[in-house]
């Protein structure tokens, strides 16, 4: 366990990041199964990209010799001590292990300390500093008592500028405890990827007052982890991350990896299943305890592996990053009746710099307000996110019908950049039926999707499954034998896919 940082500048809390429920992989529980049958040997192993990891406490280094992190180049950054921590080694499991995180072959790691981040690097007294990073975690928290605030409301701002001006995607932890006020550091920065858990076991709600815009919902994701703690639900959804990051560079297109799209693709991405009191309003676009809800890297990968979409005629997943007032319309496939959407825009809050030298200052600029509305095929909204207070607008809807045209509209006054990510999910149909013949069984199969991928799978007790075909369907229907069907016992059959 690690302590928040004790700073010369601030007295911040100190809480501890308490050891809960071990989850067997966590992996399983936000995508990565599927999204390894999806997408299988493409998904990118994380090599090349640098990652960074900022750790609370005097000794704030994983254990660079665990078997997970062969093969990565540690670089101690503020080589303040070389002790390693049990907190930050599981945090670098969840974040980067290679067996127990969603990238499997990370190279480049750098490691802070959380007070050389905060006193050297974001620097009260001069000028924040720069990185090269595409993602950088930080698994503490911390708060100031009311006469050092202001002091904590300048280092909430050179965060935000930070994340704004290196443009790496940095992914915060709230604290543990479902009771607590959401943490001033780094909590209620604006330009951050705020994570809770899935349990609910994590301080949430709206930002404090006395800190930058105050009424704000946090977090706005939710993962387990590896042991459920926010610390390493930060690193899990660091992996994420980093994961989607990935895919992203490989495009080659700098609006596919800025940090508002994979926080958009990430956002829109997440699931609602888990928690049967989700809700939203229009003047609050994340639920009050499990924002927009648990991560899920299947349903966010397919999103950001999408090419850029321009406002017009669009598919019915993707993502799109513009300055102007937006629509993008889409028609829902032929599923199963009703389907959901689930669409983020994300933009920051800009921070400008002035002076230099120790003079230097920042400060926020005028949060954009930005509108996003679902609209049906006549153009009327039938749902609206319109929070004047956050940087985020979220779209749930789980009532749309199968062949039909609807639309989002980001209405957007102030020029300011933003990004956009939608996703639509539903249940395709499909008929499989089976008939003995003889030693054979001939399986029959219709309402096949043209160029989907297919495996029918066998078992004899309904609980253990075997693939026993694969096949691309090249047209509706399909005939298929199989000749190696167990005898003397009962034969069933199924069939798997993953809509397009």
């Amino acid at each position: 366990m690690s302590l928040p940082p004790k700073l010369p500048l601030l007295s911040l809390s100190a809480t501890l990041l308490t050891l809960l429920t071990v989850h067997a992989d966590w992996r399983t529980d936000v995508g990565w199964d599927m999204l390894q049958l999806y997408a299988g040997a493409s998904i990118p192993t994380g090599n090349g990209i640098t990652l960074e990891m900022a750790e609370a406490g005097s000794n704030y280094m994983p254990n660079t010799g665990h078997s997970a992190f062969s093969g990565i180049t540690f670089t101690n950054i503020s080589n303040t001590s070389s002790a390693t921590s049990s907190h930050a080694t599981t945090v670098g499991l969840n974040f980067y292990g290679s067996s127990t995180s969603l990238l499997t072959g990370t190279n480049i790691v750098r490691v802070r300390s959380a007070d050389d981040f905060i006193n050297n690097f974001l620097n009260t007294s001069g000028t924040v500093g720069s990185s090269s990073a595409a993602v950088m975690s930080h698994a503490y928290v911390g708060a100031a008592n009311p006469s050092q605030e202001a002091a904590l409301n300048k280092i909430i701002t050179r965060f935000d500028f930070f994340c704004q001006n290196s443009n790496v995607i940095n992914v915060v932890g709230m604290n543990n405890g479902s009771s607590g006020t959401i943490p001033p550091l780094f909590g209620s920065s604006y330009n951050s990827i705020s994570v809770g858990r899935t349990d609910g076991l994590h301080s949430h709600g709206s930002t404090p007052a006395n800190y930058p815009g105050p009424g704000r919902q946090k977090p706005e994701i939710v993962s387990v982890a590896s042991v459920n703690a926010t610390s390493y639900a930060t690193g899990a959804v660091s992996s994420a991350v980093s994961l989607l990051y990935a895919k992203a560079n490989l495009s080659g297109n700098i609006n596919a990896t800025h940090p508002d799209t994979i926080k958009a693709c990430l956002i829109a991405g997440a699931t609602k299943e888990e928690f049967p009191n989700w809700a939203q309003a229009e003047d609050k676009p994340l639920d009050a305890t499990y924002g927009a809800g648990e991560l899920n890297i299947f349903h966010s990968y397919r999103i950001v592996e999408q090419s850029e979409s321009s406002p017009g005629i669009v598919n019915f997943r993707g993502w799109s990053k513009k300055s102007a007032t937006a629509t993008y319309s889409f028609t829902t496939p032929d599923y199963i009746s009703p389907m959901t959407i689930s669409a983020a825009l994300i933009w920051q809050r800009s921070v400008s710099k002035s002076g230099g030298g120790p003079s230097t200052s920042y400060s926020y600029q005028a949060l954009a307000d930005l509108r996003l509305e679902l609209l049906n095929q006549s153009g009327m909204p039938i749902q609206t996110s319109d929070s004047s207070l956050d940087n985020i607008e979220h779209i749930w809807n789980n009532q749309l019908e199968p062949n039909t045209q609807y639309s989002l509209k980001v209405t957007n006054s102030s020029g300011t950049d933003f990004s956009l990510a939608w996703r639509v999910n539903g249940m395709a149909t499909a008929d499989i039926t089976a008939l003995a013949s003889g030693n054979n069984i001939d399986v029959s199969l219709g309402s096949l999707i043209v160029s989907v991928p297919y495996i029918i799978q066998r078992s004899t007790d309904l609980s253990n499954w075997s693939d026993v075909h694969n096949f691309t369907a090249t047209g509706s229907t399909l005939d298929w034998t199989d000749t190696s069907a167990p005898t003397g016992s009962r034969v069933f059959y199924r069939l798997f896919f993953i809509e397009p």
